[in-house]
């Protein structure tokens, strides 16, 4: 007679598990194949259980830390853009000085030339003044326009009034005498400190065609550090220079006859743009030192990112000689599996007689 006896599970049964176990192998082996090859595990915030919130935050820090850093960089190089127009600026109007003081006498010689480089040197600072950065004026302060000063004999299309024109205005009361002139300069120096009689020639209302509020131009850094960086075409290192080149642009002063009259009048456009030179460069210096600041503070969060990055690819990070050794174990217990289920499928009902 011939017996069967309970010799454990079926062959179908288990070929099923081996299935199930091979397949399960397959899939670690394509997890671990991927881990060599990106380096990063491939369930990153199961394997790391209670250490996935640090790996969250770090990479929160880690973003918001490169968005601030682009942020600054775009900072960085306008304030870099404002300092180089500010220094054509200076080399604009420093030329017109130095001929300006060689005319401070009416013997000077060559003051014939003194209102064209007066003109030209005013046109570049209204140029330079007027440069846009992203499609932002640099100099206008928060305004959204997309000027800062009035081109010097175009009419402002609010009031009609052109800078010339007011100018010229004031001019031709008469500078004859000294005391004339004297009266000339306190009109001008009222137009560029905005007390005029009329307010619509003053200054922020003829020339400036920006922002006149208080508030200036400032950025958060990071770290809660806030720059400032708001200098302005109204700012009184700009009202000086457009003082002396608007006095000197607006006449010949070989016109003018009486000797002191002459001198006081160059005098005084000389000490407006002597000033107003000192001022521009320290602007500049105020804008050189910001953007100093933002180098610093962008090398700072550089060097913590490299922190943040070292510390996620320990947290996240795949050890390459434990991956390879892991492929090797997982490919022998597939080759082992394979072998054994070529061996059961040859089995026969015999094998499981006496």
């Amino acid at each position: 007679m011939i017996y069967l006896m309970n010799r454990g599970p079926s062959t179908l049964y288990s070929n099923l598990l081996r299935r199930n176990a091979n397949a399960e192998m397959q899939t670690q082996l394509a997890n671990a194949e991927q881990e060599l090859s990106s380096g990063v595990k491939t369930d990153i915030y199961k394997s790391l259980g209670t250490g996935a919130a640090e790996a969250l935050n770090l990479n929160a820090a880690l973003e918001r830390d490169e968005a601030q850093t682009a942020a600054n960089s775009l900072l960085g190089s306008r304030l870099d853009t404002m300092s180089q127009a500010i220094g054509t600026m200076r080399e604009a109007v420093q030329s017109t000085l130095e001929l300006a003081l060689a005319n401070g006498a009416p013997e000077g010689g060559t003051a014939e030339g003194l209102q064209t480089s007066a003109r030209a040197a005013l046109d570049m600072v209204i140029a330079q003044a007027n440069l846009n950065y992203g499609g932002q004026p640099m100099f206008a302060g928060i305004a959204d326009g997309t000027t800062a000063l009035q081109v010097w004999d175009r009419p402002r299309a609010d009031t009609g009034l052109s800078p010339q024109g007011v100018i010229g205005d004031v001019i031709a009361q008469g500078m004859g005498t000294p005391a004339e002139v004297a009266d000339r300069i306190a009109e001008l120096d009222a137009i560029f400190a905005n007390s005029a009689a009329d307010p619509d020639e003053n200054f922020d209302n003829m020339f400036f065609t920006g922002s006149t509020g208080d508030a200036r131009m400032s950025a958060s850094i990071g770290d809660g550090e806030t720059l400032s960086y708001g200098v302005q075409a109204n700012d009184a290192a700009f009202r000086q220079v457009l003082q002396g080149l608007s006095m000197l642009a607006a006449t010949d002063p070989t016109a003018i006859p009486d000797d002191e009259a002459y001198a006081a009048w160059l005098g005084t456009a000389t000490e407006r743009l002597n000033a107003g030179l000192s001022g521009l460069l320290d602007s500049q210096t105020q804008l050189d030192t910001a953007s100093a600041r933002i180098e610093t503070a962008n090398t700072r969060m550089e060097d913590r990112a490299l922190l943040y990055k070292n510390r996620i690819s320990d947290l996240v990070g795949v050890d390459e000689y434990e991956a390879a050794t892991d492929i090797k174990a997982l490919e022998a217990q597939l080759q082992a599996s394979y072998a054994a289920t070529s061996r059961l499928s040859q089995l026969s009902f015999l094998n499981f007689m006496f």
